[in-house]
């Protein structure tokens, strides 16, 4: 039942966002009474902590997956595009505001990050990927803003290519900061 009420409260999200997030339209979403909520969670606080955990999971499956064979900032890049393009609603109330939800969100995506560029042998310690993550971040993030709040309207080739070219230019700004 725990999942049903996460996967209802995450439909209500992805539908309104955080507007009107109450136990009272999460039961409507599950065509139920509030009364198995409260039965599973004992407060809305507690139902908004295993969310977002939820909500961490979904999108390390979602953004931060890789192919077969494996994973590249390129790929992940888009994928973080992809979403804010597909869940317009939900990236907004994920990503895009300034409490405990979003700051948590956006943690979990650098770490994501982080644990990606380990791998890139250009990046030798955490300080270079903290410099390359300062470069291809606000590009990255603002580009799934504009995706989001449909400012930007392209289609899938189109945000593939974004992400390579960001991806592309955000590691020759690094190389050429590490340079000077």
């Amino acid at each position: 039942m725990k999942e049903h009420i996460l996967e209802a409260a995450l439909e209500l999200m992805k539908d309104e966002g955080f507007q009107n997030f109450t136990a009272r339209r999460i039961a409507e979403y599950l065509n139920a009474s509030t009364q198995p909520i409260y039965k599973e969670f004992d407060s809305m606080d507690h139902l908004r902590e295993n969310l977002l955990e939820y909500v961490k999971e979904n999108i390390r499956q979602e953004v931060f997956k890789g192919t077969k064979d494996k994973i590249d900032l390129v790929s992940v890049c888009a994928n973080y595009i992809h979403f804010a393009k597909k869940e317009a609603t939900l990236f907004c109330a994920l990503f895009m505001g300034r409490d405990y939800p979003v700051r948590a969100l956006h943690a979990c995506a650098l770490d994501s990050l982080n644990q990606l560029m380990n791998d890139m042998e250009e990046l030798e310690d955490h300080e270079e990927r903290r410099a390359f993550l300062d470069i291809i971040w606000p590009s990255i993030h603002g580009t799934a803003v504009l995706t989001a709040q449909g400012q930007l309207e392209y289609d899938e080739q189109t945000i593939n290519e974004k992400a390579e070219h960001i991806v592309t230019h955000s590691l020759a700004a690094w190389k050429q900061s590490k340079i000077a």
